[in-house]
């Protein structure tokens, strides 16, 4: 631990659900409310955990700028990251893919995905993906995760690590840790729910496979938690309130960006708060009427709003572990309940598309 991360002895707020304190110098405890207490002392994960392109995200709100404002529990980048890594961790995975899940997240932009609707051109992918190499080359990463071994910097690329990224409907690090946060956050799950399905998490066949995926054994938990994950998408991710939210501070922002008021590279330089001040000393006068309609008036009723469209509609089917044939099987198919719910689901949401 250097000098500067001598005066982080204290203990450090993460986000809604995380606390971080440091025992030693060589030594992490992170604190989390789902996840429980995990000592880190493996040197590459100790100081990634105080690099500088890490530690800014505890300033970006998962939720962007209802996040920000208030209007939903402000779980942070980090903390998610955090997450991700210690659902890796807690399964057995290899060193590499826990420091890929640490980082999966790291080019994220302030106000997280309000970004994609300033500056994400139309079927181009979310904005921090996109300019990912681009954040990474400014940071201190590539030289630390050389100091360390792994100078090929594939625990860049998440999408290498299949416990860290799989496609939808699957479960892997990414999709778990920001719902399970969420399921509580929002009173979906009982936190002892999400407990137990944490507890219940393995990777199959193991952690070693080239396909290996992330799978419960107990299909009633399972089917509480994918309906759960429905409903947050219902209320919150794909709600046309928080997107109408999300729309009209991104194309605030891109109108700002465009004509020069606001550089694009403090994107990644200042936390959501720090941005907001920024946007408003810029403004000009029709600017910071919006800004203070976004701050006053909260969550638009949603009735008569549409989904835009590229709108992501989200489910998932987890993968059933059935021990008495030894088979690994979707929800849907274990309960084809479930495969009747996600299909008129989704045929709802469809029909609120512009």
């Amino acid at each position: 631990m250097n000098s500067s991360s001598n005066a982080m002895a204290s203990p450090m707020k993460a986000g809604f659900f995380q606390t971080l304190e440091y025992p030693s110098q060589n030594e992490i405890l992170i604190r989390d409310k789902i996840y429980g207490d995990h000592k880190i002392s493996e040197p590459i994960l100790v100081e990634l955990l105080q690099s500088p392109a890490l530690l800014r995200l505890t300033g970006v709100c998962q939720h962007g700028v209802t996040g920000h404002l208030g209007l939903t529990p402000r779980v942070t980048r980090f903390e998610h990251s955090v997450g991700a890594f210690l659902l890796v961790r807690t399964v057995g995975a290899s060193l590499e893919e826990q420091v890929a899940a640490l980082l999966h997240d790291i080019s994220h932009t302030t106000l997280s995905h309000v970004i994609d609707w300033a500056l994400s051109k139309p079927g181009e992918g979310s904005f921090h993906e996109v300019h990912k190499s681009r954040y990474i080359k400014t940071t201190g990463l590539p030289q630390i995760l050389e100091n360390h071994g792994f100078g090929n910097l594939r625990a860049l690329d998440e999408e290498l690590f299949p416990l860290v990224e799989r496609p939808s409907p699957h479960l892997c690090a990414d999709r778990l840790d920001y719902s399970l946060r969420d399921a509580v956050g929002f009173g979906k799950l009982p936190l002892e729910d999400v407990q137990r399905l944490y507890a219940a998490l393995k990777a199959f066949p193991d952690v070693s496979s080239p396909q290996r995926i992330f799978m419960l054994e107990d299909g009633q938990l399972a089917l509480a938690f994918a309906r759960a994950y429905l409903e947050i998408d219902r209320d919150v991710w794909s709600n046309p309130a928080h997107i109408d939210m999300y729309k009209r501070t991104g194309q605030l922002i891109g109108d700002m960006i465009r004509r020069g008021s606001v550089n694009d590279e403090d994107l990644w330089k200042l936390s959501d708060d720090e941005f907001w001040e920024l946007l408003r000393n810029a403004a000009a006068s029709r600017e910071m009427e919006s800004m203070k309609r976004l701050e006053s008036e909260g969550l638009p009723k949603d009735i008569g709003l549409n989904l835009p469209q590229g709108t992501k509609i989200r489910t998932i089917d987890p993968d059933i572990y059935l021990p008495a044939t030894k088979q690994l099987l979707p929800l849907s198919v274990v309960y084809p309940e479930w495969e009747t719910e996600q299909r008129e689901y989704i045929r709802a949401r469809e029909a609120l598309r512009v």
